[in-house]
């Protein structure tokens, strides 16, 4: 129940709602006693209401393919086929993650959350949670420990640069998140709906409204000079367009207000992807561990292992490292997607000559042998493709059919292309994610 304003007031809570599927990872169905029993005022079971939201969620989830996991509590059971629509047959497929409300609730939740946090989104967000705490617990420290005090300040360097990139991150999130709105405020409606002999304000305010928050968000930030030109050139562009519209409806200028926003998404992601690339080879993670690890020494040394305030110490420096080594196995998959994804190209987009075919596969073949598991989440789906495909390229070329065996190169090169492209966005938002450790960094700096 939505008991403590979850839900912001005035909002439209549908909307809301139906966001938060589209953007969860996995979705718990909490199932008590009365769970298949339940009636609204009206004396109707909830779950025979095709409108009841808790029947939608879990619906729309199975639906999706999104994670659901049946928590069952207070000695319930799960229900039988009979108890429950047809939209949730699945449900009595998934796996159950049983809850006893008395003695085991502590282990119960607990394993609860070991379950959750092998998704790998969420292991991200509580690796950078984890993070965030440890650092904090360095500033106390900072204060009463002069040996951590000395240790941190003779690495400030390290924790000046990481904090410059973090934040250049959180800059780049923040204009991607309103390009995002702008997308799907403005463009695709507009898209979506065709010319209109007058353009709904709405769309010139919310654009406006985005443009802003680029704008102030860039106020005395780090920006490469040509990327803050590019942006705002861009976004003044798209206002005049806007406005000229307004001025003078017709096809024309409405055309000329969709051309401009197509081209303001051609353009801005692209210098921003350059950009958050950057800003993550900058990155001192590697040196900030280190520092978390001689800290963690010194603690050791001065109150002992098993103090209690050593504990959020130890768990962030674990959790920086596991970040570490998550971001060091993503860039270096993601290089080696680059160069076998420009091979691929190379041959499939720029021809090749009869017969050459064997040796262009071999070469092939040296670069894909370079990606070696563990694979990221992104590229470990489209293993299995890449493999089948893989052994039927091999069986065309013994059997000399290089027509076959080039067809299905293309179909390889379209596979591999479309795992780059998920691994590459993520990538990207694994980055941006790295932002939420700007504010605990800035906290320490501060105090030297």
């Amino acid at each position: 129940m939505d008991i403590e304003g979850g839900i912001p007031r005035g909002a439209n809570f549908e909307q809301v709602l139906t966001a938060a599927l589209t953007n969860c990872d996995a979705l718990l169905a909490l199932i008590g006693p009365q769970w298949t029993s339940c009636k609204g005022s009206d004396e109707i079971r909830r779950l025979d209401v095709p409108t009841d939201w808790v029947r939608n969620e879990i619906a729309t989830s199975l639906r999706r393919e999104i994670l659901v996991m049946p928590v069952i509590f207070g000695g319930a059971r799960l229900p039988c086929k009979t108890d429950i629509p047809e939209d949730l047959y699945a449900l009595l497929k998934c796996q159950v993650a049983p809850v006893d409300d008395g003695k085991r609730w502590v282990f119960d939740v607990g394993e609860l959350i070991k379950d959750l946090l092998r998704i790998p989104r969420l292991k991200q967000l509580h690796d950078i949670a984890t993070t965030k705490a440890g650092l904090a617990r360095l500033k106390d420290l900072i204060a009463t420990v002069p040996a951590v005090a000395d240790a941190v300040s003779r690495s400030k360097e390290v924790i000046e640069t990481t904090y410059r990139e973090v934040g250049r991150l959180e800059l780049f999130k923040t204009i991607h998140d309103s390009l995002h709105k702008i997308e799907e405020r403005c463009l695709l409606p507009m898209k979506a709906g065709g010319f209109a002999s007058q353009l709904p304000p709405r769309f010139q305010r919310e654009f406006a409204r985005q443009a802003r928050c680029i704008q102030e968000v860039m106020k005395d930030r780090e920006v490469e000079a040509n990327l803050r030109t590019d942006i705002i050139d861009l976004l003044e562009s798209t206002a005049n367009a806007f406005q000229a519209t307004m001025d003078a409806p017709g096809e024309a200028t409405y055309g000329r207000v969709v051309n401009e926003l197509v081209e303001l998404f051609t353009l801005l992601p692209a210098k921003l992807d350059v950009g958050i690339s950057e800003a993550a080879a900058g990155l001192n993670l590697d040196r900030l561990a280190d520092l978390m690890t001689r800290v963690r020494g010194t603690l050791t040394e001065t109150i002992g292992e098993q103090d209690a305030e050593l504990e959020p110490i130890i768990k962030g420096n674990d959790a920086l490292n596991r970040l570490r080594e998550e971001l060091k196995t993503r860039v270096n998959e993601h290089g080696l997607l680059q160069r076998l994804d420009s091979k691929l190209r190379a041959v499939c987009d720029g021809g090749i000559m009869p017969g050459n075919l064997i040796g262009e596969w071999a070469r092939i073949k040296q670069k894909r042998s370079r990606l070696a598991p563990p694979y990221s989440p992104e590229l470990g789906q489209a293993i299995d493709d890449l493999v089948a495909t893989e052994q039927e390229i091999e069986k065309r070329l013994v059997l000399n059919d290089e027509p076959a065996a080039l067809n299905y190169l293309r179909d390889y090169f379209t596979v591999l292309s479309h795992a780059f492209q998920d691994v590459d966005t993520s990538l990207k938002e694994f980055c941006l994610k790295l932002g939420a450790v700007s504010q605990p960094l800035k906290t320490v700096l501060e105090m030297f």
